[in-house]
């Protein structure tokens, strides 16, 4: 895969339910919504589903945050201030019954705020009320284009054109954009149910009302952060339009640093033409139609489902190691490697609780020694590197691969989490003995 290719691929990567491979946080965060499930009615019930179907995606990092900020742009009805006149849900509902389309101008920061790349969103509802919708998000570098169920994802430098036939149908990075249709089939505009699982799963949710230094009109600023996903989100609502305004996206639970996102203007309503949507291949591109890996895509995911059922839930440890050296040893390289790396690093693990040390110790080296790119994977294979080697007594290899943990995690991974905090304990831990 080019650089550019996976720079673009990498900027719209998933937020991963973290799967790999901290089962108290996974049990954590399900005891967490089982919860909120049983305290509410039954419409929340398929809230939680849509929610799960966040959480559980390797939903992607320029998805996610359009999904978030279009989901609070459409679903302000969630703010019930009855005993506030400006929040009165039947004027929210009347603002937004004619919405039809969204544009947003957006920043994204790099990890350490030294580099932005600036970019535009457009989204359209289909007139036919289907289900179906439009989308261009462009930047400098990349165009990505949704015309109801076809997509191309195009990049300037190589020239280059990625062709979807069926984004519905899609596997890999692309298939989070089921998301998308999952949601416009249960609501088109999604109105309430968006900012309500926001608000309903939110470990800290503030409203506060004054004025936006921009306009200096009248606005509530709502904030929000979760700390399952290590994420915060800060939005401004206009007290007279009821509609969002400005909006701002974390990877941290406090809203500190330069946010990842920031999402500087809305447009609501305005006219938005075909040829935004109408994308046209450019000449001698070399088109690439995914169709043909789609297949692989869906097989290797499945693999991976299976290994996780077998692991987590049924602890077959040997029978879920032979489903993930399946996915290694079939698509090393499918989708740059990420679903390859993410099963040599489970093998490792599920060796390790086999008590088969070396072995364990064998496939994370291997992990990291192949797929050193995977920011996010590297880190905790790591981790869990690190802690084959301290049970074998091997406290020099420990400490340097604990201390890789914090180098490559830094920026990507919040710092009082797994596995960076582990990390940080394990080292303290062993130069203490």
């Amino acid at each position: 895969m080019n650089n550019n290719e996976q720079q673009f691929e990498n900027f719209v990567r998933g937020i991963r339910f973290d799967d790999a491979p901290d089962s108290d946080h996974r049990d954590k965060l399900e005891q967490d919504l089982l919860r909120t499930l049983t305290k509410q009615p039954r419409q929340k019930q398929q809230l939680l589903q849509i929610w799960r179907i966040i959480m559980k995606s390797r939903i992607t990092k320029l998805t996610t945050a359009a999904v978030i900020i279009v989901a609070v742009a459409l679903s302000v009805t969630i703010l019930d201030r009855t005993s506030t006149p400006a929040w009165a849900l039947e004027q929210t509902i009347n603002a937004l019954g004619n919405t039809k389309t969204l544009i947003i101008n957006v920043v994204a920061n790099s990890d350490d705020g030294s580099e932005s790349m600036p970019f535009e969103f457009w989204f359209r509802l289909s007139e036919d009320n289907n289900g179906l919708f439009d989308m261009r998000i462009e930047s400098e570098e990349q165009i990505f284009v949704v015309r109801g169920k076809k997509a191309w994802a195009y990049w300037h430098d190589e020239n280059l054109v990625k062709v979807y036939e069926d984004i519905t149908t899609s596997h890999g990075w692309m298939r989070d954009l089921r998301f998308w249709y999952k949601i416009a089939q249960v609501n088109p505009w999604i109105r309430s149910k968006g900012l309500q699982a926001l608000k309903w799963f939110a470990d800290d949710w503030k409203e506060t009302y004054g004025q936006d230094e921009r306009t200096g009109r009248d606005c509530v600023f709502v904030t929000c952060s979760y700390e399952s996903l290590s994420i915060s989100l800060w939005f401004i609502f206009d007290l007279e339009s009821k509609l969002i305004v400005e909006a701002k996206y974390w990877r941290n639970t406090n809203c500190q640093g330069p946010p990842k996102y920031h999402a500087m203007s809305f447009a609501y309503n305005e006219e938005i033409s075909d040829e935004v949507f109408d994308f046209q291949i450019p000449e001698d591109a070399k088109v690439i139609y995914r169709a043909k890996v789609i297949k692989q895509q869906k097989e290797a995911e499945d693999l991976l489902d299976q290994g996780e059922e077998l692991f987590h839930k049924e602890k077959k440890y040997a029978e879920a190691l032979e489903v993930y050296q399946q996915v290694y040893d079939k698509f090393p390289k499918l989708n740059d490697g990420v679903d390859a790396a993410h099963a040599l690093m489970m093998i490792g693990i599920c060796h390790y609780w086999l008590g088969q040390p070396e072995n364990a110790i064998e496939a994370f080296r291997k992990t990291v020694r192949e797929y050193p790119h995977l920011k996010g994977w590297i880190d905790a294979t790591y981790f869990y590197l690190g802690c084959a080697y301290t049970d074998q007594g091997q406290k020099e290899k420990a400490l340097e691969a604990f201390k890789n943990c914090l180098k490559l995690g830094e920026g990507v991974r919040d710092p009082d989490k797994f596995p960076l905090k582990h990390a940080r304990e394990s080292i303290d831990k062993l130069k203490g003995e």
